[in-house]
């Protein structure tokens, strides 16, 4: 039960001091900010927990008490914070999928006429944007007219064409 509740109060907190700095300023490298903020709180709260374990009985709460309940918290928060990263890079900007479908149903119960929605769907909307945020992140960048993969692009290129490569050996679809 330790490991629960620690680690949803580690996380917690970490989600607070997150929402409470994007108040203050967005970051221009969202999930790099993400991940020094929670996993500097996952470090800054275990060693909290094991320096100063006394206080926390005082006020009712039983820290953990072996290195494994340690190890448990720090697995379940990394989990934790991957799944909300990976939730919030699929929130933090609107993907064309989402447009998409924000765009049919603004149009009420009679629909979206095919044309009105071609005239709507433009690559400002579906491209332009997706090419300003990899560039932001680093992952490309203009050399003259023309992009062009960073280090960390090539490395992330390489990763969904060996995703990409593997699910088809395994089953078909998307």
């Amino acid at each position: 039960m330790r490991v629960l509740l620690w680690g949803c109060i580690l996380f917690v907190l970490a989600f607070l001091f997150h929402i409470i700095l994007w108040k203050i300023r967005l970051p221009k490298r969202q999930i790099r900010m993400l991940l020094l903020i929670f996993f500097g709180v996952l470090i800054i709260g275990i060693l909290s927990l094991w320096s100063f374990p006394l206080p926390l009985k005082a006020l009712g709460f039983s820290a953990p008490y072996t290195l494994a309940e340690y190890i448990h918290i720090a697995l379940f928060f990394i989990s934790l914070t991957l799944a909300y990263i990976v939730t919030y890079s699929a929130i933090e900007v609107d993907s064309p999928s989402m447009i998409m479908v924000m765009q049919i149903d603004n149009a009420g119960p009679d629909g979206l006429e095919k044309m009105a929605f071609a005239k709507t769907m433009t690559n400002d909307i579906l491209v332009k944007a997706r090419i300003k945020d990899l560039i932001t992140a680093e992952l490309t960048y203009m050399d003259g007219d023309k992009y062009k993969l960073t280090p960390k692009g090539v490395l992330l290129a390489r990763i969904f064409i060996f995703y990409r490569k593997l699910m088809k050996n395994y089953s078909k679809g998307g």
